[in-house]
């Protein structure tokens, strides 16, 4: 009887994949893809690597610890199948990609831009030429132009070198003889080491943080600079920086009825037991504001961004937005791909919440209802392996939404068994 289950469990799991991969844009890194940018990287790094210099060698042994810490993270990353392999994907963004290089004169073969799976709004310069663009950007940006101001702040930060030059300011300060003499005074202490300790790397922190925002802004600067020479829409670059700044705004959310509307079949009754919510034991510090300062948001805030792009373009922002067949299909596809990616990538909580605030207002979409069923099943593997924390988020009052812990309370409250019935609804 066990078997005949798992034989029927794996059928119905290569059954929704099936169905889900029809409508996708093919993101699945194959091997001999990922084998070939793993071979042009590590060939790309060991030259980098023959070329490090610096002014001693204390600074120059941690430039080569730095280069090769970041250079392992990104190998990893391809091997991991972080980034996608779907050639006319990439091929496409590469061609925006150059046309930003050409226009301003910078030789394109010395950029690649690389599609990573990850579903937060996001674009980073990895240095060395590597342009790396997140897929959740796509639920933000409305049109081609805005994604190219976006490729144009991270080609800015490539043309200013400023990871090599983070590496250099962070090989000196951690070799200089400030920091020396103030570690070896706090050694000497006999009370408070750890206090002492603490302010030191909290300054240290803020000096850092301080140098990324002048970073940011130089990055900006360039950037519209760069923009501006693609002729095209200079309103996309207000519209999608105020996209940017409500991106941590919750666009949706669960409330109890939704459950039940969504839940409720063949007689299986939600409670309101099930979304009791624990208390934080720092609740004291709930209210408390992140600060992520690896983020689009955040480069610099987005109110400082749109200020200074509107005088750089004096104002005249004309309507002007180009037209993309390819762009479109993708900003078409980007909602469901970007579920299907968080399922991938095993952050089946995050996938599954995002599924249901979908499905509440879309009950006959089929998509929706297959991703919610397989993410169901592997919580549900979760729950009974006592491995739940690995795949879906911890309830946070200073992190997360109140419909955000609802829903973590939700699946942690819930009997086993009310997984059963939820799943074979769900199939039905």
């Amino acid at each position: 009887m066990r078997n005949l289950f798992l034989i029927l469990f794996i059928s119905l799991s290569f059954f929704v994949r099936g169905q889900l991969t029809n409508v996708l844009i093919d993101t699945t890194s194959s091997a001999s893809c990922k084998k070939e940018l793993s071979g042009e990287y590590t060939r790309k790094f060991q030259d980098v690597n023959k070329n490090i210099t610096a002014s001693n060698s204390d600074e120059k042994n941690i430039l080569k610890e730095l280069s090769a810490e970041t250079q392992k993270d990104f190998l990893e990353a391809i091997d991991n199948n972080s980034f996608s392999c779907d050639s006319n994907l990439n091929t496409y963004l590469q061609k925006l990609l150059n046309e930003i290089l050409t226009r301003n004169n910078i030789n394109p073969t010395d950029y690649k831009i690389l599609l990573s799976k990850d579903s937060t709004v996001n674009a980073r310069n990895w240095g060395y030429g590597i342009i790396v663009l997140n897929f959740g950007t796509f639920l933000y940006v409305e049109n081609e132009d805005e994604l190219m101001f976006i490729l144009s702040h991270e080609i800015g930060h490539q043309c200013l070198n400023h990871v090599k030059l983070g590496m250099e300011r962070y090989a000196k300060l951690y070799t200089s003889k400030d920091i020396a003499q103030k570690t070896k005074e706090i050694q000497k202490e006999k009370f408070g080491k750890a206090t002492k300790a603490n302010d030191l790397l909290k300054k240290l922190m803020y000096q850092s943080y301080s140098q990324h925002r002048k970073k940011e802004i130089a990055a900006d600067s360039l950037g519209l600079s760069l923009y501006k020479k693609t002729l095209r829409n200079p309103k996309a670059v207000i519209t999608v920086l105020q996209k940017l700044d409500a991106s941590d705004d919750e666009k949706d959310s669960l409330t109890i009825a939704d459950y039940k509307s969504i839940f409720e079949q063949n007689e299986f009754k939600i409670k309101e037991k099930y979304f009791e919510q624990e208390e934080s034991l720092f609740s004291k510090y709930d209210g408390e504001k992140r600060i992520n300062v690896d983020s689009l948001k955040t480069h610099p805030d987005c109110s400082t961004r749109i200020i200074l792009a509107k005088k750089y373009f004096n104002n005249t922002l004309k309507e002007n937005i180009t037209k993309s067949e390819e762009f479109d299909l993708i900003k078409k596809k980007s909602i469901n791909q970007n579920l299907y990616n968080l399922f991938s990538e095993k952050s089946f909580g995050i996938s599954l919440y995002e599924a249901l605030k979908l499905y509440k207002n879309d009950k006959d979409n089929a998509f929706y209802k297959n991703i919610i069923l397989m993410n169901l099943i592997e919580i549900q593997k979760s729950r009974n392996s006592y491995t739940i924390n690995k795949y879906v988020p911890s309830y946070d009052k200073k992190y997360n939404s109140s419909s955000l812990n609802r829903f973590v309370s939700f699946l942690n409250n819930i009997k086993v068994t009310d997984f059963d019935t939820i799943i074979t609804n769900f199939k039905q």
